[in-house]
């Protein structure tokens, strides 16, 4: 199913941007899963690669949180990173490394304070902003 837009509570952006505060100055990685769009929970990947311009996540740790999610009758609707020094937009590396044009990038970017948060549809070569909205 196409997801038009992406809702996230505040408490779960807090907790994502609290994850990638943490690991500064490397970038972090996750996945946000729901239903229909509306994400309900988070799941914190570990960069294997101590990088900040990079991160990758060994394929037996996405399978294992792949199930997880699936148990829960959730479906993965965004795959999320942060940017510790550059904005928050893909870049060739993001685009050309993206799995699954139905799931959504987000990226936290510490270019600046506050953070910032932005929402992408991935579509080999390019992009486009993804709807992003956050329930308080």
């Amino acid at each position: 199913m196409k997801i038009k837009q992406v809702i996230i509570s505040e408490f779960l952006l807090k907790e994502m941007i609290d994850h990638a505060r943490n690991h500064l100055p490397y970038e972090s990685c996750g996945l946000l899963a729901g239903i229909n769009g509306k994400v309900n929970s988070f799941w914190v990947l570990e960069n294997e690669l101590k990088s900040d311009r990079r991160f990758f996540v060994s394929k037996t740790m996405v399978e294992k949180t792949l199930k997880q999610i699936a148990e829960r009758k959730e479906n993965v609707i965004a795959i999320y990173h942060s940017h510790p020094t550059t904005a928050a937009i893909p870049s060739s590396y993001d685009i050309i490394n993206h799995p699954d044009s139905d799931i959504k990038m987000l990226i936290v970017s510490f270019k600046s304070e506050p953070p910032e948060a932005k929402c992408y549809h991935i579509l080999h070569p390019t992009y486009s902003k993804c709807p992003f909205l956050i329930e308080t």
